[in-house]
């Protein structure tokens, strides 16, 4: 502590009152005062003894002038006060002017005859000097009691008191012997709470004293304890603002318990309502993220911002005094208030959903629905429910990487009104759930898939670190031209082998996709092997494609239908569908089936085409002569892999031609964007977050407002310049309406209808 940095002050203000009080009437201590007593702090606790063996064993009052140390006893008016800790004599200035209020001047007049017990005589700022003859027969005679007595009048107390605050705040901030007094005056003020703490003003006094003491005390190292959380926010604890300064001038990092008392005492750090609603989830994401940014703890660095304590005394002598404890105020420090709040931002807005749900849905927060709205770390895996659904998924996975199951089935696990019948909303937060448990599935609602329901589905072990956001350009394309080649494969009944093949290995490299899109865009093609695939809801998507993108599509379906070797009259029927449906010249399919086939040898046997007509007479081909062997350009069909290759080649054009149709992970620019690299999007979400939003739904909230009708298209495209899921944004986006508002922002499917009203609404 820096010595002598002291500021004496008369404000105006109110203080608290004190004066004749009754007895004590059981108040605690603070949280961070009984903390510093429960640790040990030499100073907090227990009976100090200041030795002065150069002293006489019992001190004239007569003769001496000063300060009487601890442990030291001094005559007064005939009466022996053990103890020590006053101020005796004939003249001591108070800082604020006149006599100080707790010097005892022996020369005054005491009148023990007729003591006042019960300081009727004493007004509300007492000074010895001032003080009836009678009244201070009956204060000389409490300090001669040892200072014990439990029912004298609060005056006794607070005029011994003002000679501690003296002694602390005058004297000791000089250097000197009276910075030793710090510790048995603590010890004292302790004890003297014990005996009066049930006064209000007293016990305020005395634990603002206390903390006074110990933050202008020298310390070694912080304390261990973190002051409670429990205590108001208003107030900023002491013990905080020194423990922190400590941290910061030896270099330490601050630990996880101080970093979050830190950000609940913070007057410009507010937590949310998800830090309020649900504490235990919130201190348990913040130690967690907190850990994993900053490891032991955040480094502050000490500026020259030294914390300045402020002190309201008891003592009408000194009043406000302003001491340095010669530590930074690390509260006052920009950078790591900043870091810690947007630690603090981010750990409510994980929250947020998970908060909402229990807001309307109190009590549940053990159940799949509540549990699928936690951040993945908050994830108790050992929890009933989720046990129950990861065995069965477990049994019927094996040591598969995918499995068909009955969709609802799985679907029944989620406790839905309906079961077997989620609504969109339940499929989403289910999908959520399962991905959080390294489980995938397929039909997925998050990314444009059906409603999980009775029919097959399909379940596999997810990548780490897949589906994070919205699906990739690539993927995106790679669904679409699956879905068209799974009708072609299926077209005769059932996919052979090497039509499966031909699509799962083939597909997946031409589109470059990431190791998690491989993973669910091999899910996806199981998936839709297993059931029935249809060409109806396709004509959205497809419309907007460029003439390019739909002959590159033609192209590749051909080679499909060739894999095996066989082209039968389904397939070329589907092929055809396929093509008007694609805009393209239904004729063209058998040119190109021929072009697929043409670069191979010459088949053995007829490859159908066209059905025969029947009823019409035919030639018969003459068999081959015994004997004689087939040529060599009369083997079996053996297609040429690297002309097929080549061609399925070609589809990487398409993934990057649809790329900018399909939720383009990088949007094209905006001519009304400002200049730069960044984006209109990257740029709004930089705004500050509104009706409880994080800074990706903020943002499409606000382009969403712009307009009172989106196309799904649309909609994609705006959450994918945001990397959000559409259907789960929409989700969270009406959650929040519904707090604000009372109402859903966006209605409907395609295309989605917003309630401009709630939009503004939720952008005040």
């Amino acid at each position: 502590m820096t010595e002598g940095l002291l500021d004496v002050f008369r404000p105006e203000q109110e203080r608290p009152v004190h004066g004749r009080h009754a007895g004590p009437a059981g108040h605690a201590l603070p949280p961070e005062v009984s903390d510093l007593r429960r640790a040990g702090w030499p100073g907090a606790s227990g009976p100090g003894r200041h030795a002065a063996s150069s002293l006489p064993t019992v001190l004239s009052g007569d003769t001496y002038d000063g300060w009487v140390p601890a442990g030291t006893a001094i005559e007064i008016a005939g009466r022996t006060l053990p103890g020590g800790m006053l101020y005796v004599g004939k003249e001591l200035r108070a800082p604020a002017g006149g006599s100080d209020p707790a010097l005892i001047d022996p020369r005054l007049p005491v009148d023990c005859r007729y003591p006042d017990w019960s300081g009727s005589t004493v007004g509300h700022w007492p000074s010895y000097s001032s003080i009836s003859a009678q009244a201070r027969a009956a204060y000389l005679a409490w300090l001669a009691g040892g200072r014990s007595h439990p029912g004298v009048p609060m005056s006794w107390v607070f005029l011994f008191f003002y000679g501690l605050e003296r002694r602390v705040i005058v004297d000791a901030a000089q250097g000197g012997p009276a910075t030793e007094d710090r510790q048995p005056i603590a010890a004292e003020v302790g004890r003297l709470l014990d005996i009066y703490g049930g006064d209000s003003s007293f016990h305020y006094y005395a634990t603002q004293f206390l903390l006074l003491i110990e933050a202008v005390s020298p310390r070694t190292s912080p304390p261990d304890a973190a002051p409670p959380r429990t205590s108001s926010s208003w107030f900023i604890p002491l013990q905080l603002r020194s423990g922190l300064g400590r941290y910061a001038a030896e270099g330490r990092p601050v630990p996880a318990d101080w970093a979050l008392s830190w950000a609940h005492f913070h007057p410009d750090i507010y937590p949310r309502t998800p830090a309020q609603r649900c504490p235990g989830e919130f201190e348990q994401l913040f130690r967690r993220r907190y850990v994993m940014r900053h490891g032991a703890g955040l480094q502050v660095q000490p500026e020259n911002i030294l914390h300045r304590h402020t002190y309201v005394a008891a003592s009408p002598g000194i009043r406000q005094v302003s001491i340095s404890s010669g530590l930074p105020d690390v509260l006052q420090l920009t950078a790591p208030t900043t870091a810690l709040k947007a630690l603090v931002e981010e750990c409510t807005g994980a929250l947020d959903a998970y908060s909402r749900y229990l807001g309307r849905h109190p009590g549940t927060k053990d159940t799949l629905p509540a549990i699928a709205l936690l951040p993945a770390e908050l994830v108790d895996h050992d929890n009933g429910e989720v046990l129950g659904l990861m065995a069965w998924i477990d049994e019927r996975l094996g040591q598969h990487g995918q499995a068909v199951v009955d969709g609802g089935q799985l679907s029944s696990f989620w406790p839905a009104a309906d079961h077997g019948n989620l609504a969109k909303a339940e499929a989403v937060a289910f999908a959520q759930l399962l991905g959080t448990l390294g489980v995938g599935v397929e039909p997925d609602a998050r990314i444009g898939g059906p409603v999980l329901s009775a029919g097959p589905a399909v379940v596999f072990r997810a990548v780490p670190g897949g589906q994070q956001g919205a699906p990739s350009a690539a993927y995106a394309a790679a669904t679409l031209i699956l879905h068209l080649a799974a009708a072609v494969s299926l077209a005769g009944g059932r996919a052979c082998d090497a039509e499966r093949a031909q699509l799962r290995a083939r597909i997946a490299a031409a589109m470059h996709l990431t190791e998690p899109e491989r993973a669910r865009l091999a899910a996806h093609l199981t998936w839709l092997l297993a059931g029935e695939v249809r060409l109806t809801g396709l004509s959205r998507r497809i419309d907007v494609l460029e003439q390019a993108q739909r002959e590159s599509i033609g192209d590749f379906l051909a080679t499909v239908a060739t894999a095996d070797g066989v082209i039968s009259p389904a397939e070329i029927t589907t092929l055809i569908k396929i093509f008007r449906l694609l805009g393209l010249d239904s004729a063209s399919v058998y040119s190109r089936v021929h072009s697929v086939t043409a670069t191979s040898a010459p088949a053995t046997e007829p490859v159908i085409v066209q059905p025969g007509i029947g009823g019409l007479p035919g030639i018969a081909v003459p068999p081959r002569p015994a004997g004689q062997a087939a040529p060599a350009s009369m083997q079996p069909v053996r297609l040429d892999e690297t002309v097929i290759a080549a061609k399925v080649a070609e589809t990487a054009a398409v993934s990057a031609l649809l790329g900018s149709i399909f939720a383009a992970e990088t949007p094209r620019a905006d001519p009304a964007d400002p200049p730069g690299p960044a984006t209109r999007r990257e740029f709004e979400a930089r705004e500050p977050p509104v009706a409880g939003l994080d800074a990706p739904h903020s943002a499409l909230l606000r382009a969403l407002a712009g307009r009172d009708s989106w196309s799904r298209a649309d909609l994609e495209a705006e959450c994918a310049a945001v990397a959000l899921l559409p259907d789960g944004a929409l989700d969270t986006l009406n959650e929040a309406a519904y707090e604000a508002a009372g109402d859903p922002l966006a209605e409907g499917e395609d295309p989605i209808d917003i309630n401009p009203e709630v939009a503004r609404e939720m952008l005040a």
